[in-house]
């Protein structure tokens, strides 16, 4: 069996390396040896099978690959699934599986059970005792996984440990301490900076070559630690969102900044109270959500007039005046509350563009998170400055061994492979897609979408199908909802403000005309399971109330509906006043379109074609700020490795 699995273990690499992204026939007589072997171990008792999972650990402390123990390391565990889940995975779970382990991303349909695929490379790459991570896309998840998860591990005598973002430092230890930890990807590279900043004297570099050159940390130095163990391995859930979409953000901690504190207070306060008085293109230009607002000549001498009036602070000089008033421009035009935060409990609370939900500790940086502060009039929190930072690229180019899972990532395929050297292998699904996508609808303006969704909506619930409907924010939410209690509609909403009522909502959202309302949260890793009788009226039904920035968002929302062989549909809706084509077009060609939309000049074809352009041109401008922001941050490391700083640290 040995020779056998060592010639198939080089042949699987050799496909990896050709770049080829379908599943190679070799994957499939490992199948059917899995399924032996898992026949055979079907007759033994628990106390047989823990035998037999420890003795694979013997093996590979004695040498032996993992590749080679890979067919009975997932029969072992299939069975042990079969017992305490009452589910065996599928064929193409284990195809899954084995891309994972050699080190690709498995592109598998959504609702094909990456849980369960991520469950078998995790038992297998957990054998060497390393401590192997498992990043998921939210804390909901990396919660729920490991709870259900959690008797197949410890039934093999493995531990299994959860970081979330409210987690205690002796929490966090005891979880990195296991042989399976899941978590957030930000709760990973937080925990990798809070140790940089924990460790005495470690803002310079000569720490870290000590550590190359002669070995593990002290005991003294691994007490300070939130995790003193070697990065080992790292997969990740649903990589596409992980190592592109949030790619584009760095991973900061901030450091208090009581310098600064008084005073930016003071100017924060002042800037929100005279901003409306600051008119476009008279006293300002905007050039853009990245590049901010600057002052026109006109901007600038009304701004020294209002340093001459008695509510200027008296320190507030000229200069800071302009920084202070370009500020809360910004945040007025570019940062919405109910969209890009909310107020929570008197404090500005940042919500994350992919998940929806909360990003708990967050702040924005420069002035900004103040600024908004200032501009809610809730109580101003002190500045911060960068006290470490890293980026997602950075994070897992840490870990010897990195591979991952999504359902959508064919589009980011190329940039997988050329940023993390990762190819994607495309996995079969396990039944034929009963999912249907219908039309897009086009309107003129918002209002009519809104009513075209609530009419739709009604029609389904008529047929006793329940309905998700995904929006792009917290208000979007909010005014659907009032639009449905007024068309007479009962209906659940989940956004940042409810996320603690999540799993209920979801556990009901399957049921016959039940109607739910949710932001990005009811997107990736949502498992929505019809009640009964719904397969028959159609399944669930989705509908999209607008494109997102990335294409693979609105895949993710779709493909909530018709997973493991179940019926069901979606539509997108759309209107020419859609924020995506403002944004990617300008509110001049915007306007010249929805003229030829209105008077029948351009087909709706055509003006379908111009959405998804609008969607495309916006990625790219994503991808780019992706490769710039990996740009400048390495010209960083080499300007502080040149000065002798550590490169993740502020070097003042």
């Amino acid at each position: 069996m040995a020779n056998f699995i060592t010639s198939l273990k080089n042949r699987i690499r050799g496909f990896l390396l050709t770049g080829e992204n379908e599943v190679p026939s070799l994957w499939w007589d490992m199948v059917y040896q899995v399924q032996s072997l898992r026949d055979e171990y079907h007759s033994q008792t628990d106390s047989q099978l823990f035998d037999e999972w420890h003795s694979l650990r013997y093996r590979v402390q004695s040498g032996e690959s993992l590749t080679n123990l890979m067919p009975e390391a997932f029969a072992i565990v299939s069975e042990q699934m079969q017992r305490h889940l009452g589910l065996t995975p599928y064929p193409v779970q284990y195809l899954g599986a084995f891309a994972i382990h050699e080190g690709a991303i498995a592109e598998m349909q959504t609702g094909e059970g990456k849980t369960l695929t991520a469950a078998l490379a995790l038992c297998l790459n957990a054998l060497p005792e390393a401590g192997i991570h498992i990043a998921t896309a939210n804390d909901y998840l990396a919660e729920r996984d490991a709870a259900w998860l959690s008797p197949v591990y410890h039934s093999l005598g493995m531990t299994v440990g959860v970081v979330i973002s409210d987690s205690s430092t002796y929490e966090r230890r005891d979880a990195y301490d296991c042989d399976i930890t899941y978590g957030t990807a930000r709760e990973f590279g937080f925990d990798y900076l809070r140790d940089l900043l924990s460790i005495p004297g470690q803002k310079t570099s000569i720490n870290t070559r000590r550590q190359q050159l002669f070995g593990r940390r002290s005991d003294k130095t691994a007490k300070l630690l939130v995790n003193p163990r070697a990065p080992y391995m790292v997969i990740i859930d649903e990589a596409d969102s992980i190592l592109i979409d949030e790619a584009r953000t760095p991973l900061i901690i901030g450091q208090q900044d009581s310098r600064e504190e008084r005073q930016l207070k003071s100017v924060c306060r002042w800037g929100a109270l005279h901003v409306s008085r600051l008119l476009k293109n008279e006293h300002y230009i905007d050039h853009g959500p990245q590049k901010g607002m600057e002052l026109t000549e006109a901007g600038r001498r009304l701004v020294r007039e209002m340093l001459l009036e008695e509510d200027a602070p008296s320190a507030l000089d000229t200069g800071t005046a302009y920084l202070a008033s370009e500020r809360a421009l910004r945040v007025q035009n570019y940062f919405h509350k109910g969209r890009e935060y909310v107020v929570r409990d008197g404090k500005v609370a940042i919500v994350d563009e992919f998940t929806g939900r909360i990003a708990e500790g967050r702040m924005w940086q420069n002035g900004i998170h103040q600024a908004i502060e200032a501009k809610e009039d809730v109580e101003i929190t002190t500045p911060t400055k960068v006290g470490a930072q890293t980026t997602v690229q950075e994070l897992f180019a840490r870990y010897p061994r990195m591979s991952g899972m999504t359902g959508t990532a064919k589009s980011a395929a190329s940039e997988l492979k050329k940023v993390y050297s990762t190819p994607v292998i495309h996995i079969p699904t396990n039944q034929p897609s009963r999912r249907e996508i219908y039309p897009e609808e086009i309107f003129l303006t918002a209002a009519e979408k809104w009513n075209a969704i609530v009419q739709e909506t009604a029609e389904m619930h008529r047929q006793g199908r329940p309905v998700l409907i995904g929006t792009r924010s917290v208000n979007l939410s909010n005014e659907l909802s009032a639009l449905l209690l007024q068309a007479g509609l009962e209906h659940e909403v989940l956004h940042a403000l409810n996320h603690e009522n999540e799993a209920a909502i979801i556990k009901e959202a399957g049921q016959p005309g039940r109607i739910t309302v949710a932001t990005n949260m009811a997107g990736r890793g949502t498992d929505i399971l019809l009640g009964e009788g719904v397969a028959e009226r159609g399944g669930l039904h989705v509908i999209c109330s607008e494109l997102h920035e990335s294409a693979r968002i609105d895949r993710q929302l779709t493909g909530r509906t018709a997973r493991q062989g179940d019926p069901g549909s979606a539509r997108i809706f759309l209107s020419m006043e859609d924020e995506i084509l403002v944004n990617s077009l300008g509110p001049e060609a915007v306007a010249e379109l929805a003229i030829k939309f209105k008077d029948g000049s351009q087909d709706q074809k055509s003006i379908l074609r111009a959405f998804y352009q609008a969607q495309r041109r916006i990625e790219k401008r994503h991808e780019r700020q992706r490769i710039d922001l990996v740009k400048r941050i390495q010209e960083r490391r080499e300007m502080l490795h040149k000065m002798g700083q550590h490169a993740s640290l502020d070097a003042l």
